[in-house]
């Protein structure tokens, strides 16, 4: 009987171990991270006899957890993959809604500016269109410094955000540290069987670290996990933890690099990160933050320049030439930590129109050789600077490097990172804006009879590009009197038609009715870059007379080539490599289409990743999730089967009284 009961008892156990586990699985359905069990059963060691073996029952070899670490694997790089994405777009999707908005956006401000300027083209003399115009200057630098405020908002969140993530990612590494010590020892106390509760909650651990980066792991013969983030850096090797931590950007201190610390030391490892939350504000900071500020620098520096270019060319109501209307912008060189010398280096722009929005690193090489490198696309130029000669121009600025640099010295240059927060509003008085032209021409009398000029000659009036020798002094005009028969060539023994100047750069210059009446260009380099043009047929003697535009409050001739800048292209001389122009609106409207771009593909893959995700999950499900409808009937069977033991036990229990009853008998 001892046999046959012993089966009975040993069925018992098994199947109330089975009921325990299947109880274990419901209680923990809507537990997550939780990989549904199973308990194992095995036969136990036969007995033999005279004929044969005999089956002496069952034992519970093992409780074994469902999963596939195949699938698990999937799910975390999809998960990396999603919450780098996911955050990268809701970034994007915030800074597209700025700067689209047409009430807070700059286009608009920047339409307003312009319609104001041909205000006060329309009516130069009149100070309420000035004012106006003063009141939309204004406008345009505080919508510059709202809109630039919006990225130093975002670039402060983003290194919050970074600074978070990576204390979360070392709170995880923690646990999983603690984890795997606890798994190690229970499985050696268990004589190797897993413990596979724990196991569970280091999945899960797991899968909450991909969502903050990407990680790699490799299993070890005693059940830990080590676990490598980055390219190869182990966060986890056993019990053993590493940390994450930021700092300031020795290149850019505005934002914050990924600081990696293990027994070694600290480095900075921000380029070897990606994937996770980690990867998405990285991704979005390097993609859109720093090149959408850049852009937005460069626009300000381009109407800046542009406008005030033309402002100086000018005459304003009281009569003097035009100032700045808006302050330029200074680029403010910063050098690496580890510079071992005291070299200094200055950069300014001199051409809006070749600036890029990328930024610059400048290196010292043996003497005084310097490698400057575009950072957007990695061109580099090299740099000889001369004791008699410290500048180097390259990509409308000018850099100025003083003192002797140690091999390797670098430094850092932004040229428009912080144009957008530095223009400011230079005008005060709404009479200053230069609507005028600083010179005219006015038809003078016939020199030889006193009279009108008597032929149908016509000098425009004149267009200046700079200030040398304006206004005009000594004598404040430049006459032109046309003659049939001058010396035009000292070499040449004929006459020639022409005008005899007089004052400004004197001496002659060559025009011939008879065959430039239609028209014909000049230019006096010297005052101004004054170019005119000169047509019809004058009659001999006749006198043109280009002066100071005094008193000249109707004057609209600056005001009209202020306003035509909106139409210019003057602004991405070269971008990448790739030659482009762009007025200074289209140069704005490249940063939206560009931020908006990059939004709706990051939607879009978003979108198609959470997908991925979701199908991974449900495939990963099906293998370790648990089944309620199946528990539910494993919950029958091995009620049935521990019945049936318990059945087998009670007929072990009446064979063994009817043993002894035949017994006393």
């Amino acid at each position: 009987m001892a046999g046959i009961l012993d089966i009975g008892v040993s069925g018992l156990l098994a199947f109330q171990n089975s009921l325990n586990t299947t109880g274990h699985n419901i209680a923990n359905s809507d537990t997550e991270g939780y990989s549904r069990q199973r308990t194992l059963h095995s036969t136990q060691i036969p007995q033999h006899s005279g004929y044969g073996w005999i089956g002496s029952g069952v034992k519970v070899s093992g409780v074994e957890r469902i999963t596939d670490q195949f699938l698990s694997t999937q799910v975390r790089s999809a998960q990396t993959v999603s919450s780098q994405l996911k955050l990268y777009s809701d970034y994007a999707g915030r800074l597209d809604n700025v700067l689209a908005d047409p009430n807070i956006g700059l286009d608009p401000a920047l339409q307003d500016f312009f319609n104001a300027v041909q205000v006060m083209a329309d009516d130069p003399a009149s100070v309420p269109s000035r004012q106006v115009l003063f009141s939309e200057s204004g406008s345009l630098v505080d919508r510059f410094h709202d809109l630039n405020r919006q990225f130093t908002d975002m670039r402060l969140q983003v290194n919050q955000q970074m600074e978070a993530t990576t204390g979360e990612i070392n709170d995880i590494a923690q646990s999983l540290g603690r984890l795997n010590q606890s798994i190690v020892e229970a499985i050696g106390a268990a004589g190797g069987d897993d413990p596979n509760d724990l196991m569970d909650r280091r999945e899960l651990l797991l899968s909450e670290l991909s969502k903050r980066t990407d990680i790699s792991i490799v299993p070890q013969d005693d059940g830990a996990w080590n676990i490598f983030i980055g390219k190869g850096q182990a966060l986890v090797m056993g019990s053993k933890v590493a940390t994450l931590g930021t700092r300031p950007s020795v290149s850019d201190v505005s934002q914050m690099d990924v600081i990696f610390t293990d027994s070694i030391g600290s480095r900075v490892i921000t380029d070897q990160m990606s994937g996770g939350e980690i990867g998405g504000l990285l991704d979005f900071r390097d993609q859109i933050l720093n090149p959408g500020q850049n852009q937005l620098g460069l626009v300000a520096i381009g109407i800046g320049e542009r406008i005030n270019g033309q402002q100086q060319l000018g005459m304003d109501l009281n009569g003097k030439l035009g100032g700045s209307i808006f302050g330029s912008p200074t680029i403010s060189p910063f050098p690496h930590s580890g510079n071992a010398s005291a070299v200094t280096v200055s950069a300014t722009i001199v051409d809006s129109g070749n600036l890029t929005t990328s930024d610059y690193k400048l290196e010292a090489g043996v003497g005084n050789k310097y490698t400057l490198t575009r950072l957007s696309d990695n061109k580099t130029f090299a740099i000889d600077i001369g004791v008699s000669n410290p500048t180097a121009e390259i990509d409308g600025m000018t850099l100025t490097i003083s003192g002797a640099a140690t091999l390797g010295d670098k430094f850092f240059i932004q040229p428009t990172r912080n144009a957008a927060e530095q223009i400011n509003l230079q005008i005060t008085d709404p009479r200053a804006f230069a609507a005028a032209a600083p010179l005219r021409v006015k038809q003078a009398v016939n020199g030889d009879t006193g009279n009108p000029n008597a032929g149908t000659g016509v000098l425009t009036q004149p267009e200046v590009s700079n200030l040398t020798n304006l206004p005009l002094t000594g004598p404040a005009s430049i006459t032109l009197e046309w003659r049939a028969d001058l010396d035009l060539d000292a070499d040449v023994l004929t006459k020639e038609p022409g005008f005899r100047v007089t004052g400004g750069p004197g001496g002659t210059i060559a025009y011939d009715p008879a065959t430039q009446s239609s028209g014909a260009s000049f230019t006096f380099a010297g005052y101004g870059g004054m170019t005119f043009t000169v047509s019809g047929v004058p009659a001999e003697g006749d006198q043109f007379i280009i002066e100071n535009n005094t008193n000249g409050e109707g004057d609209n001739r600056n005001a009209l080539a202020m306003a035509a800048i909106q139409q210019q292209n003057t602004l991405l001389g070269e971008t990448n490599g790739v030659k482009e122009t762009a007025t200074i609106q289209e140069a704005y409207g490249l940063l939206v289409s560009d931020v908006g771009a990059k939004t709706r593909q990051a939607n879009i893959n978003s979108e198609a990743s959470d997908g991925l995700l979701q199908r991974h999950q449900t495939t990963l499900s099906s293998v370790s999730g648990v089944n309620l409808d199946e528990e539910a009937a494993n919950l029958i069977r091995y009620q049935q089967a521990y019945q049936a033991s318990a059945q087998v036990i009670a007929v072990a229990s009446t064979l063994f009284d009817t043993l002894i009853g035949a017994v006393r008998r």
